[in-house]
């Protein structure tokens, strides 16, 4: 993203999801507060208010955004995946590289070197190279917007840090008002929606360019 969000103004706990979406690593130690009503709920509960989920976890409650356009589409390009799109593909067991190659682009190692071959002997590297990047950037910053608007959402003028034993162990205030807060949130969430448009356009010309020569399938 072009600017970053200043963290100071956030929840510690906050912080540390925001830092879990950027690194794609999951910390068990983290604590997410929650209320008397909710202490009552036995592990493994689930349920759900008008715009997030929850879920009882040993010492925490785990909560997520509702599924909508934006989280499916990272979803979707995050889930792991273990079949070669190359409906000829005639790799019959799939090594640890080949899975490797698999997740990060749809196909194993051996149709990945004849794929990129015919691409760069079609004159297309550029392209399919501008695509990918793109393609990731995009939805990195989808992923740092939901955080963001997350953290809109959660917004308070104090705020209390739960520990596994269900007492208070911390409190913490932001450092403005939560209107200022939330005006610098949003305007960092203006501001990457653009940054995203622009990104998708570009995207969309490098996409079309590869269709044009019948190389859509390749990405």
């Amino acid at each position: 993203m072009g600017k970053e969000f200043k963290k100071k103004y956030m929840h510690p706990t906050r912080r540390k999801l925001v830092d879990m979406v950027e690194t794609g690593e999951y910390d068990k130690n983290t604590t997410i507060g929650y209320t008397k009503k909710e202490e009552s709920r036995k592990i493994g509960d689930k349920w759900e208010d008008e715009h997030h989920k929850y879920e009882k976890k040993e010492g925490y409650i785990l909560k997520t955004g509702k599924n909508h356009e934006a989280t499916q589409e990272i979803r979707n390009y995050l889930q792991e995946k273990t079949s070669c799109k190359n409906s000829e593909c005639k790799t019959i067991k799939k090594t640890d590289k080949d899975l490797k190659f698999i997740q990060r682009g749809g196909f194993c190692m051996e149709c990945t070197i004849d794929k990129e071959h015919q691409i760069r002997t079609a004159g297309l590297w550029e392209e399919y190279q501008n695509y990918k990047v793109w393609t990731k950037m995009i939805v990195y910053g989808k992923t740092k917007l939901e955080s963001y608007r997350q953290s809109i959402d959660e917004l308070k003028e104090e705020y209390e840090l739960i520990g596994s034993d269900g007492k208070v162990t911390e409190t913490w205030k932001l450092p403005k008002s939560i209107d200022e807060v939330k005006a610098e949130i949003q305007e960092l969430i203006d501001y990457g929606k653009n940054e995203i448009k622009e990104l998708e356009v570009k995207r969309q010309e490098a996409f079309e360019i590869l269709k044009e020569k019948n190389y859509e399938h390749y990405i």
